[in-house]
C-alpha cells in the first residue's frame, strides 16, 4: 500500500478513496474489466460529482451510489458540495459477482 504523504499534490485532489477501495484497486486478483470500470468511473467523477445514473442513498445525506459500466458492480461515495470543487470520498465498491 502506498503512503499518501509521499504525494504532496494529493491534498488538492478532490477525490479520496477509502482504504478498502485502495486495497481493491491494488489487488492483483481484481479482474481487469472491473478495474477498468472503476477507473472509468473515477474519471467521470472528476468531471461531474453526479455521473449519469447516480442516485442519492436514502437516509444517508450526501451519500450516492452509481452503477459501474457494463453492470459490473456499484460504487458508493459521499459528496461534500460545500467546497469548491466538491470533495468526494469513494467509500466502497460492490462487485456484481
Amino acid at each position: 500500500m502506498s503512503d499518501y504523504n509521499e504525494f504532496p499534490d494529493d491534498e488538492d485532489d478532490p477525490i479520496t478513496v477509502s482504504p478498502a477501495v485502495e486495497e481493491f484497486l491494488g489487488d492483483p486478483g481484481t479482474p481487469a474489466d472491473v478495474f477498468s470500470a472503476v477507473v472509468a468511473f473515477l474519471v467521470d467523477l472528476r468531471e461531474n460529482p453526479f455521473p449519469h445514473l447516480s442516485m442519492p442513498v436514502p437516509g444517508r445525506p450526501g451519500m450516492h451510489s452509481s452503477p459501474l459500466r457494463r453492470d459490473l458492480g456499484l460504487v458508493e461515495y459521499a459528496v461534500n458540495e460545500g467546497s469548491a470543487p466538491p470533495r468526494i470520498y469513494v467509500s466502497r465498491i460492490l462487485r456484481a459477482d
